[in-house]
């Protein structure tokens, strides 16, 4: 089968593996969409991946099941998390599902860009999604990268009448402007330097009420700009201390600075600790989801209270998927790319 392979010097390929073979409690699934994450463009993070398979914004059909299995059948469409907890130890008892020991060992077979997936047992029992009728491949693949921005949402406590600047307008950032719109926010602006993805967030699907181009001024003074209180909630996509010191001049007093992506290991930020203290700012990395933000992914969408469907700006078949991951890098034009089985 073909699967979309991380080579030793980083770069992607399109590499012929034995088919995963199944055994009791899991199940076979057979791709048919996987979309590119941003993480899988990260440069330094792929690099500590070589030899592996990438993928994990997925939606297939179960192939097969293994004994034992009795709530999945052959044919049914499914969306299986990469990683999934145990649901009785005390991280999971907290709802810290990511910090659970299970839920970082277990990993989809051989990863989600692949012709065929082995789904394991526990990640199978624990949070495999079954897509309902109505919701498309495409848009089911989107259940793993929404989860990520719900839990980010609740972590920061998002309410309704809140004001929410998005700093990256890639699909995480469009997908938390329509999330913020769907729960009520007050005022929605986002930040990009990507003219493409600035008039995106701009277009009633998304629905920001403003956008800051930032290769025209900084975000801070954008920022103040349109709201010279600052905003109860800044939602920073680009794991870069640039971008995450711009942002924090940018959270009201009393607000939150939300980090939604990873930095590499070692990037620090120089913070005004006097000014974090008196302001009152919260600094709240999310990282990650867990079943009950998959599952109140997939509610959305299915209820079209979070639309994905036009987000998808290029499609390329797994033979192609060299050429998929340089599209995704040329960030003018793209949004989200996906790879089709």
């Amino acid at each position: 089968m073909k699967a979309v392979r991380v080579e030793a010097d980083g770069s992607v390929a399109v590499a012929d593996l034995p088919e995963p073979e199944i055994g009791a409690g899991e199940a076979l699934m057979a791709t048919r969409v996987a979309g590119i994450c941003g993480s899988d463009l990260l440069d330094w993070y792929v690099r500590r991946k070589a030899g592996s398979v990438l993928g994990h914004e997925i939606a297939g059909v179960i192939r097969a099941v293994g004994p034992g299995v009795t709530e999945f059948r052959v044919g049914e469409r499914v969306v299986p998390h990469h990683h999934a907890p145990c649901l009785s130890c005390a991280a999971c008892a907290a709802g810290r599902f990511v910090h659970c020991e299970e839920w970082r060992l277990s990993r989809l077979d051989p990863g989600g860009m692949a012709e065929l997936v082995r789904i394991p047992a526990g990640n199978l029992a624990r949070d495999t999604l079954k897509i309902p009728d109505g919701v498309s491949d495409e848009e089911a693949s989107f259940i793993e990268p929404l989860a990520t921005v719900v839990k980010a949402f609740r972590r920061a406590r998002i309410s309704k009448g809140q004001s929410l600047l998005v700093v990256g307008l890639g699909p995480a950032g469009q997908l938390a402007i329509r999330l913020g719109r769907a729960g009520g926010a007050a005022r929605i602006v986002g930040a990009d330097r990507v003219a493409s993805r600035l008039a995106a967030a701009s277009a009633s699907t998304s629905g920001a009420d403003a956008v800051i181009d930032v290769s025209r001024q900084p975000l801070a003074e954008g920022a103040r700009a349109v709201a010279p209180g600052g905003f109860d909630v800044v939602f920073v996509c680009p794991g870069k201390r640039e971008a995450v010191a711009e942002a924090a001049r940018a959270v009201a007093a009393g607000g939150t600075l939300l980090l939604f992506t990873m930095a590499p290991p070692g990037e620090t930020w120089n913070a005004d600790l006097f000014d974090l203290y008196f302001r009152e700012v919260t600094v709240l990395p999310s990282y990650s989801c867990g079943p009950d933000d998959t599952s109140e992914a997939l509610g959305r969408i299915a209820r079209r209270e979070v639309r994905v469907a036009d987000l998808v700006s290029h499609r390329f078949p797994v033979g192609d998927s060299v050429e998929a991951f340089a599209r995704a890098r040329a960030l003018e034009g793209s949004m989200k790319v996906a790879i089709t089985f």
